[in-house]
């Protein structure tokens, strides 16, 4: 049986989605669109490209490049409509900033050709001003319009929509990844090695972080959390990613010399990083999804997480599969690294629980969900 076409909109390539892309190709003869090559808050690259398939790569024109000064996921190409309109698909799914230019135009071309369309979206940033939810409302009314169904991130995003008045079916389909990349199995013994005769000493336990160094994303919290605790302690903090307050942190952290800046990692890097450590930390003001949370789960770590993630709050449970407290909890994660620093069993536990969790959110799990989804109108 032939495979149904599949277009997938999207902002730019993203490693959370990377892993999506290819397990949908085993369903859909997919075509990806992205918008752009990359953001300017952004690392990551274009992939050289995949046999699994098709890539349509949009340029913004000059209005979205001007835009593009104050909000960076603001997208509009002269060939949207051209693409959005000469898509031979059977089923449509848009990401990305939903008021956006290139995220209605593909949802209004495509819902008025007749193909099924969809958005695949992160919870609507929180408002709590009464004007502000108004503007949103309104925003987002085109987006519902124009969808025959919605593709939420997370619960968190299912309540947001649901709360906005969304009526038509709405689905649960997460960040996802190929949770088989973090099994020791899959990765180089020897660029592990590597990494732990540099970094973990004898006895040591290594505690990982990893995301944007922006305030949002609550690196101060962890620094001056693991900081506080006593100088005895042997462990070591490492920090993955990079961003416009990498200089506050580090001279933040300059004082503790167990804690160490690793940079902007490579995605085929990552799973290294993760099974070096023994504690995942992540203290996020503020998160969609949050898929450092499926990588922690997927490579057997214990879990200390803000709960103001829409990852924590769709799949972690306080003292069942991760230790959750208040993003600007200091002390709370002080205390929680302190315990399971003292406390191996507990922390395998939690570790154990966290990984079987996270089964249930692999790329292979998601694909074939949206392609039973697909079916049921077939």
């Amino acid at each position: 049986m032939e495979k149904p076409a599949l277009y997938f909109y999207t902002n730019m390539p993203t490693p959370y989605q990377l892993d999506f892309f290819d397990a949908l190709a085993d369903y859909f003869r997919l075509t990806v669109v992205y918008f752009s090559a990359r953001e300017k808050d952004r690392q990551w690259q274009l992939p050289s490209g995949s046999s699994k398939y098709d890539i349509i790569l949009l340029k913004n024109n000059l209005i979205a490049r001007t835009v593009q000064r104050y909000i960076s996921s603001f997208h509009f190409s002269n060939r949207i409509i051209k693409v959005a309109k000469n898509a031979n698909a059977a089923m449509v799914v848009v990401n990305g900033t939903y008021w956006s230019p290139n995220v209605l135009l593909a949802l209004f071309f495509s819902k008025s050709k007749g193909i099924k369309t969809a958005y695949w979206g992160e919870p609507v940033f929180p408002s709590y001003s009464k004007a502000k939810k108004a503007i949103k409302q309104i925003l987002l009314s085109a987006m519902f319009r124009n969808t025959d169904v919605l593709l939420a991130i997370g619960k968190r995003a299912v309540e947001c929509y649901r709360a906005y008045g969304y009526s038509k079916p709405v689905y649960n389909i997460p960040y996802n990844i190929n949770a088989g990349l973090f099994d020791l199995h899959s990765l180089d013994m020897n660029v592990l090695l590597q990494l732990k005769n540099k970094y973990k000493k004898e006895g040591q336990l290594i505690f990982l972080s990893s995301g944007s160094l922006i305030y949002r994303k609550g690196m101060d919290v962890l620094i001056r959390a693991f900081s506080s605790l006593p100088a005895s302690l042997n462990a070591r903090l490492l920090i993955i990613g990079d961003g416009t307050d990498k200089d506050k942190l580090i001279a933040l952290a300059a004082p503790d010399k167990r804690i160490e800046f690793l940079g902007f990692q490579e995605k085929n890097m990552i799973p290294y990083w993760f099974n070096l450590a023994d504690i995942f930390l992540f203290a996020s003001r503020y998160d969609g999804w949050a898929l450092v949370i499926n990588e922690a789960m997927a490579a057997r770590k214990a879990i200390v997480c803000s709960n103001q993630t829409g990852a924590a709050y769709n799949s972690l449970v306080h003292r069942q599969n991760a230790l959750l407290y208040d993003a600007e909890d200091i002390a709370g994660f002080a205390a929680g690294i302190l315990e399971l620093a003292g406390d191996d069993k507990f922390r395998d536990s939690l570790a154990e629980n966290a990984y079987q969790t996270g089964t249930g959110l692999s790329s292979s799990n998601m694909a074939k969900k949206m392609y039973e989804l697909y079916r049921l109108d077939q």
